[in-house]
């Protein structure tokens, strides 16, 4: 019995909600509550604080969630060792992916990894970069993937897997004599155009902003007319002709190649940005993340 009720705190924990947990584990959540009670008897120990209806971890909680950790991975062991499938690729893979990872370039790895091993769930949460650190730091999401300015966070495990560049679009119709030209022109002069831009929380976003402080300009001075969450939405605004916008390379190959949208060159160059993957450190890795992992990152080399 003590195995099991370790089972239902380190999901308590992960989720920071019985409610939730007792959905993970298909079990009511008075069900749940009884086992966390049974474990604090056992232990005589309380494992967690309710304050303004939230749960939060006492000391001996956290003390004790490694060791409920360190658990589940044995027994995950002792199943694989028993069953004689240690190549056994199945079970559950969720990612959470920023928004041009997300769109534009994990889709067609996923086909291709589900092609190869057909038993995993693969289910992806296309957010904003903050929403993908705060879900990979909660244990909601096994992956993380992020693009841009990424400051690293004590509980996960970053690695740079690429790049790509952001580009200045806008319509064929877009009329401003300071886009006129085919030349690269300077920042300075596009700073009070109208402006179609993704929300301030977003990786694109952050990554213009500090290109823009980089050479000595303002993110302030813009003249954001629009803001939204959505690159799809930003195309369509830029290419009716409501101002400029920024996006990845990758999100507009195609209408470019369709003469949809033109670049606006810069003469300060081009906008780089890096790609980051994000696992959380104290969650247990399993054969389908750690084998999709090594697989994605095989696919991002074989593209060098």
């Amino acid at each position: 019995m003590l195995d099991v009720q370790l089972q239902i705190f380190k999901t308590v924990v992960e989720k920071k909600s019985f409610s939730l947990a007792a959905q993970e584990l298909h079990m009511t959540q008075s069900s749940v509550s009884q086992h966390i009670q049974a474990l604090e008897i056992y232990f005589g120990a309380k494992l967690f604080d309710r304050l303004h209806r939230r749960i939060c971890l006492t000391e001996a909680g956290s003390a004790l969630y490694p060791y409920a950790v360190s658990l589940e991975r044995l027994y995950q062991e002792a199943r694989d060792t028993m069953s004689g499938q240690l190549d056994l690729v199945a079970g559950r893979l969720s990612i959470a992916a920023s928004m041009t990872i997300g769109e534009y370039l994990l889709p067609k790895i996923l086909v291709q990894f589900n092609q190869l091993y057909p038993k995993v769930n693969i289910t992806m949460d296309i957010v904003n970069t903050e929403r993908v650190i705060g879900k990979t730091v909660e244990g909601n999401a096994d992956i993380g993937f992020v693009e841009g300015v990424y400051k690293p966070v004590s509980d996960l495990e970053g690695e740079c897997f690429c790049g790509d560049d952001l580009v200045i679009i806008k319509s064929a119709s877009y009329q401003s004599c300071n886009t006129a030209t085919e030349a690269p022109v300077s920042i300075a002069t596009l700073l009070e155009e109208r402006w179609v831009l993704r929300e301030t929380d977003s990786g694109t976003r952050r990554v213009f902003e500090n290109f823009l402080v980089r050479h000595d300009y303002s993110p302030a001075a813009l003249n954001v007319i629009m803001s939204f969450s959505s690159t799809e939405a930003i195309k369509s605004a830029v290419m009716t002709g409501a101002g400029l916008g920024i996006m990845s390379r990758l999100a507009v190959t195609e209408e470019i190649k369709r003469g949809e949208v033109r670049v606006v060159q810069l003469c300060e160059g081009t906008i780089d940005r890096s790609f980051w993957i994000l696992r959380n450190k104290a969650k247990f890795q399993t054969k389908t993340v750690n084998r999709f992992c090594a697989f994605f990152l095989s696919q991002m080399n074989g593209q060098d």
